[in-house]
């Protein structure tokens, strides 16, 4: 992977020179500095995660996905363990929408799906969290929207923050230059120990949701990686 990621440096470098002083800014641990677009949605809203949580599983094991997708996963994973509480935050109504159904029809109740965007909650206000997943989040490919980014975001460094001593943050992306600012960015807040790192294809394991899926469908790489928070 060291070929191609240097030229995500070069990418990194040029639009360092082009950051505006009006946007926030995410300094990494090489001295290159990321560009985000705040929205005046996510800094007026301020909802309390904590509340979407029912009385019978507060203190239990907490599960967030960010972008559910059409919720494959959060159903197989809320059916393996019925004893963990799961949280899924999508700003589409549709895949939202669709998640909740397909939780509904397996008759689970350790669930619940949150139609808003994961930038518009207090970050002083997240709850504990165990395992924190993100996958094939949109990379924002053309260079003019990388500020955009999800994972750039204060908010995701405060969800990172929110992981419990021993919890874990999962992630993968079909677009190799967002994988390596992830994990720019992860080495940057300093609180994780890198578990697993690999490149997935075609020919290995099954998907693991549906946009997985679709992208090993047309034989491209999706890279994924698991980090450990340390105590």
């Amino acid at each position: 992977m060291s070929s191609r990621y240097s030229a995500t440096l070069e990418e990194l470098q040029k639009e360092q020179n082009g950051l505006k002083e009006s946007q926030h800014r995410s300094k990494l641990w090489n001295g290159l500095e990321l560009q985000y677009h705040i929205a005046t949605r996510s800094q007026t809203l301020d909802i309390d995660l904590s509340e979407f949580i029912p009385e019978p599983f507060r203190g239990k094991q907490l599960e967030v996905e960010i972008g559910p997708g059409k919720g494959e996963f959060m159903v197989r994973r809320a059916s393996r363990f019925p004893d963990r509480f799961f949280i899924g935050i999508d700003r589409r109504s549709d895949r939202a929408t669709l998640t909740k159904a397909k939780l509904e029809r397996k008759a689970l109740e350790n669930w619940t799906i949150i139609r808003e965007d994961a930038c518009s909650f207090d970050s002083e206000k997240l709850p504990a969290i165990d395992v924190m997943h993100l996958y094939q989040p949109d990379p924002w490919p053309k260079f003019r929207h990388h500020k955009h980014r999800f994972f750039r975001s204060p908010e995701a460094r405060a969800f990172a923050h929110a992981i419990k001593p021993g919890g874990e943050l999962r992630i993968s992306t079909d677009h190799l230059g967002y994988f390596s600012e992830m994990l720019d960015l992860i080495k940057t807040w300093d609180i994780f120990d890198l578990v697993t790192l690999y490149e997935k294809n075609w020919s290995m394991s099954e998907p693991m949701t549906h946009f997985e899926g679709f992208f090993m469908k047309k034989k491209e790489t999706v890279f994924k990686a698991i980090y450990r928070r340390r105590a």
